[in-house]
């Protein structure tokens, strides 16, 4: 596989979230997901932009504010940060 064909798990999770919850336009609000879904998408975040070497630089940065949302979103539901430890 080269780096051009290779999709973090990130993605095809977010693709599941769209499909599940999105609207006509794709979109879909944070409060949808449950709260394993939610936790799983934060899991893969991290894992996208502190683990793989195969997200590039720029896919990492812009990729900040969507785990800065979901931490909020964590946080406002009283959860705890996903374990990592697992991947």
């Amino acid at each position: 596989m080269s780096e051009e064909d290779y999709r973090p798990p990130l993605a095809d999770h977010w693709d599941r979230m769209e499909a599940k919850y999105g609207d006509e336009s794709g979109d879909f609000s944070f409060d949808q997901l449950t709260d394993e879904e939610l936790l799983e998408m934060e899991r893969l975040g991290i894992m996208a932009i502190y683990q793989d070497d195969w997200v590039t630089s720029q896919e990492k940065i812009n990729l900040q504010p969507l785990l800065t949302l979901v931490e909020k979103q964590r946080t406002k539901r009283g959860l705890s940060a996903p374990d990592n430890s697992s991947s």
